[in-house]
């Protein structure tokens, strides 16, 4: 009887010690989510030799790469907190800091033809055989490409300057169609398949650069050159891309991590991997809030509906204020 004892003592506490040590196990893993606009194998190759980086400085985790090519999937996740680290766009990062009380860390320095870039716009642009589109005001009645509706770069920034002119897509374009990539929606402008398009600063250059476009077939609309930004533009900048924590993941580690990050400079083979320069204390992204407000999309839509749910329970509220004092004063008068 004391030998089944002991055995069921033992046995227990293998078990309780491989809970303990598959959690510990667990507790090691970290995911980092990062955004995968030009699909996924090119998001590993790109940022999988960061994350082999952080494996190699803190050897204590076990950093994952997690890719990802729809922003709506990135934002389900995040809800669902599926992973600890996120790089994204500025926007979707702004929604989670709403939604998840996602906190950015850091700030991407990008490599953009041997230049440090710490923001970004958009351009907008038509082929310059369009002789009739040559300010922002002409292209209604014209069709456009974007490259998603809920991208930064390559729509949300741009639809900001289409909206000061006083343009509504969905109303003064005979058609508007998003491409999905950059690259698509340079080309069908180019190939006057669209009459104008919309992408992300630097990616004009880009294409050029490898040969892939020419840009004196390109005009650019409401261009604002400036000295310390060398890439076309039609937008003000906003901050590039964010590295952020997901709330619950633990502090030392988001510290140890951005630190870490901090270290690597444009000499690191994961630097020239991921073509950055290196990282930066997180930017203000108030701007994109104020943005994003402006044109009214989320994290901000919610607040409108709440807004305007209010003001109508409010003048409900008057309006029977008003009726009951009326009747009142009608029941007096017929006394």
């Amino acid at each position: 009887m004391r030998q089944a004892s002991i055995f069921t003592a033992i046995s227990g506490l293998l078990i309780l010690t491989t809970i303990v040590n598959s959690r510990t196990a667990a507790d090691k893993d970290i995911i980092v989510a990062v955004r995968a606009h030009a699909g996924q194998q090119h998001a590993l190759k790109k940022w999988g030799p960061t994350i082999d980086y952080l494996n190699q400085v803190l050897p204590d985790y076990r950093f994952n790469i997690r890719p990802y090519t729809s922003l709506k999937q990135q934002l389900a996740d995040a809800r669902q907190n599926k992973f600890h680290f996120l790089l994204t766009n500025p926007s979707t990062y702004v929604e989670l800091e709403a939604s998840r009380h996602a906190s950015a860390i850091l700030t991407l320095i990008n490599n953009r033809r041997g230049t440090a870039q710490t923001r970004f716009g958009s351009v907008i642009f038509t082929h310059v055989d369009n002789t009739d589109i040559i300010e922002l005001a002409d292209l209604r009645g014209k069709s456009f490409m974007g490259v998603n509706p809920i991208g930064f770069g390559g729509w949300r920034v741009g639809l900001k300057v289409l909206m000061d002119h006083g343009i509504d897509p969905h109303r003064d374009f005979t058609h508007l169609n998003f491409a999905g990539k950059q690259p698509k929606a340079v080309n069908a402008v180019l190939t006057k398949t669209v009459h104008a398009g919309m992408v992300r600063t630097d990616m004009l250059e880009r294409m050029a650069d490898k040969g892939e476009i020419d840009l004196r077939k390109v005009r650019v609309l409401n261009s604002q050159p400036t000295k310390d930004f060398p890439f076309f533009r039609s937008t003000p900048l906003y901050p590039e891309w964010p590295f952020a924590v997901i709330t619950g993941t633990d502090n030392k580690l988001g510290d140890q991590v951005k630190q870490a990050l901090l270290r690597l400079d444009r000499s690191h083979p994961a630097a020239k991997a991921g073509k950055y320069m290196g990282w930066t204390e997180a930017l203000d992204y108030q701007p994109v809030k104020d943005l994003l407000a402006e044109i009214g999309v989320e994290p901000f839509t919610r607040n409108k509906t709440e807004q305007l749910g209010l003001y109508i329970i409010l003048v409900l509220i008057a309006l029977y204020i008003a009726f009951y004092f009326f009747k009142r004063y009608s029941s007096k008068q017929r006394a």
